[in-house]
């Protein structure tokens, strides 16, 4: 005698049901149509309304004047210019869009259904693809939509330029934005649905952004006159980026002769990978899901806190990136110190160790800062020796994440048989002499011995300045709700709030710093001293997080 036959479980990831008893997908998405239509039809008329108002009765006005404005064609005089940035920059625009896709992908991506449908509508005998195909168009429709406002500004620039009419050039860039903006969405979905493509973004990112930056720089060269033909040609043919930019160029009057087979490529790879993405979205990962509602959910509370740290923690936890063995083990190599003291510093080294990229961030962000600072030295003023200090700022920032674990939970140190504060100081150690071995490194390279004391000044007060902001309390309420005087700006009062830290710090090194003539003793003693009140501020705000 055999058992009664087991039901076989309902598995969400399948994308063809075993009978017809186990599919409830049309009862359950009209059972929701039935429930959602008349509420949906009633938000959706008044969203259009509120849109149709603002863009035809409000904002018409201006699209007229400038309109009319475009037609006198007002940059006349920046035509060569803006004609010899163009195909880099093109290329460059249609680069960096693709790559935001796919980075926003790693922690939300193009589908994203709200919480109750993910833990209801995923669980129940449902296909997969059916549910989340609405999600996927909805992104689909913002990112054309914003293609679209995007294509219309840049035509109206090129226009005003000179370089073309409006009417062909508004088509062109329509077609090469939309495109990319299409393609872009389907990316996306395939990281989102592979763990091994998340890891493949993840792990080409240093390469990536070094390509943009220097895509960036390129474009900037050409604009100033020095051009290179062979690599614009090789940039116009190495992918949808480059097909992209062809029939703009062509609207634009640049030399563009094949550009109907590059629109040809690019519509063929646009349909191509929506189709693969459609077909593909049943494969989607419901812990995948969950993971990006919560971080939606996360970053929404954070912005609406104007808390930064918020964002970054929730976009931090749903990335699904693992580290490498190779980086485990170097971590692993560093062993525990025999002195209770040195174990915040063994704790930082090897937090550092498990993650190298930040060190690599770190000294890329060094080199932009000593860019900057040859370029205060040659003359460029206090903007470019701000951006110096924002650049090693970030620098630092990069380096202190051990630091901003602990001031989120102090819990965290309670093994610790001293107080908490005192750990303070230890966090500044790991971070202080990579910074200052590289930065003089760098130092000797750029600018020579009259370069090192500039980091040994800078590095203490923003090391300083990031513990400031580490151990920062909670966004206070009566800067977010107690400025309705002040025409709504407690938003941005917290987040002034938040940043005293960095900003008292990249000031202090502009001016100390930053002005004519060598930094002599003088300077460099009031850097440190600018640095230990910062670091007995860190203190104050640690003893007040376990000791209010």
């Amino acid at each position: 005698m055999t058992g009664p036959a087991q039901a076989t479980p309902w598995d969400g990831s399948r994308e063809r049901a075993g009978t017809p008893h186990e599919d409830r997908t049309a009862e359950v998405l009209a059972w929701l149509r039935a429930r959602r239509g008349a509420e949906g039809a009633r938000r959706f008329v008044s969203r259009a309304y509120t849109a149709l108002v603002l863009l035809a009765g409000w904002y018409g006005l201006f699209v007229a004047g400038l309109l009319a404005e475009v037609r006198r064609r007002p940059f006349a005089a920046h035509a060569a210019v803006a004609e010899a940035a163009l195909p880099a920059g093109l290329a460059a625009a249609a680069a960096w869009a693709l790559w935001a896709a796919l980075r926003d992908a790693l922690w939300r991506g193009p589908v994203t259904p709200p919480g109750p449908d993910v833990d209801w509508l995923l669980v129940l005998p449902v296909r997969r693809r059916a549910v989340l195909l609405p999600w996927f168009a909805l992104s689909a429709a913002l990112w054309t939509a914003a293609a679209l406002l995007s294509a219309v500004a840049g035509a109206a620039a090129l226009a005003a330029t000179g370089l073309g009419a409006l009417g062909p050039l508004t088509a062109a860039c329509a077609v090469a934005a939309v495109c990319t903006a299409l393609l872009a969405v389907a990316a996306a979905a395939t990281v989102q649905r592979s763990r091994r493509a998340a890891r493949a973004v993840h792990r080409v990112t240093p390469w990536a952004v070094t390509a943009l930056l220097g895509a960036g720089v390129q474009t900037v060269a050409a604009a100033r006159g020095s051009r290179v033909r062979w690599l614009e040609t090789a940039e116009l043919w190495s992918g949808p980026w480059g097909w992209a930019a062809q029939p703009v160029l062509a609207a634009a009057g640049g030399t563009a002769p094949l550009w109907p087979t590059a629109v040809l490529l690019l519509v063929s790879a646009t349909a191509v990978a929506l189709w693969l993405a459609v077909r593909w979205l049943g494969g989607i990962p419901a812990g995948s899901l969950r993971a990006r509602a919560g971080a939606t959910g996360g970053v929404l509370a954070g912005v609406l806190a104007a808390d930064p740290r918020v964002v970054r923690l929730a976009t931090a936890r749903s990335r699904e990136v693992r580290a490498r063995g190779r980086t485990a083990r170097w971590a692993g190599r560093l062993h525990a110190p025999r002195f209770p003291w040195l174990l915040v510093v063994w704790r930082d080294a090897v937090a550092l160790a498990a993650v190298p990229r930040r060190t690599a961030s770190a000294v890329a962000l060094l080199l932009v800062a000593a860019a900057g600072a040859a370029a205060a030295g040659a003359g460029a003023g206090t903007p470019a020796a701000a951006a110096a200090g924002a650049a090693a700022y970030g620098a630092c920032a990069r380096l202190l994440e051990p630091a901003r674990l602990d001031g989120d939970d102090p819990r965290r140190a309670a093994w610790s048989p001293r107080p908490f504060e005192r750990t303070v100081a230890a966090h500044a150690v790991v971070p202080t002499a990579v910074l200052t071995v590289a930065g003089a490194v760098l130092a000797l390279v750029t600018g020579g011995p009259r370069a090192l004391p500039v980091v040994a000044g800078a590095v203490p007060v923003l090391v300083a300045a990031g513990l400031v902001s580490a151990y920062r309390p909670p966004t206070r309420t009566a800067l977010l709700y107690g400025s309705a005087a002040l025409a709504g700006t407690g938003p941005g009062l917290a987040l002034l709030w938040h940043m005293v830290g960095p900003l008292v710090g990249v000031a202090a090194v502009t001016v100390l710093l930053g002005g004519p003539g060598d930094v002599g003793v003088g300077r460099t003693t009031a850097c440190w001293a600018v640095a230990a009140v910062l670091l007995l501020w860190a203190r104050r705000r640690a003893a007040a997080l376990v000791r209010p």
